[in-house]
């Protein structure tokens, strides 16, 4: 037991070395996205549980809204983190383009379902470390029309 508790304690550690969040205790309570996906799906539940009726819900200059009724939700919702929540956070998305401008191209492009499977894959593999595999670049794949 005392030694999942070391290799937990170590990957804590060498994450913290890595990107913004090198000087913080506690990466996840820290106020930057490098705290791994968990704390990025923490804020994205805060973000849908908590939608503000007049933050920014017009068109994102990345992309239009998209047409369907789920996907214009879904997109409602990124929108409202890119007004709301993001400009109070430090920029720290180890990718181009960034998390929040990659999930409204994913709708525009993909969709409901395809897109959000996307959104999902990214925020999960949103770290320095892969990040660095890919030459920090990880545009949205070209839609199928």
């Amino acid at each position: 037991m005392a030694r999942n508790g070391q290799r937990g304690r170590r990957r804590n550690e060498d994450s913290e070395k890595e990107g913004c969040c090198a000087a913080t205790l506690d990466t996840l309570t820290h106020p930057c996205c490098c705290g791994g996906a968990w704390s990025q799906a923490a804020a994205l539940w805060l973000t849908l549980l908590r939608p503000s009726l007049t933050a920014g819900h017009g068109a994102d200059p990345a992309a239009p809204p998209p047409r369907g009724r789920l996907a214009a939700a879904m997109y409602r919702f990124v929108r409202h983190y890119r007004v709301a929540v993001s400009p109070t956070r430090p920029p720290c998305c180890p990718y181009t383009p960034s998390c929040s401008t990659y999930a409204v191209q994913a709708l525009h492009h993909h969709g409901a379902l395809r897109g959000g499977r996307l959104i999902l894959a990214r925020l999960l593999r949103c770290r320095p470390g892969p990040a660095r595999h890919r030459a920090h670049q990880d545009p949205v794949p070209p839609g199928r029309h």
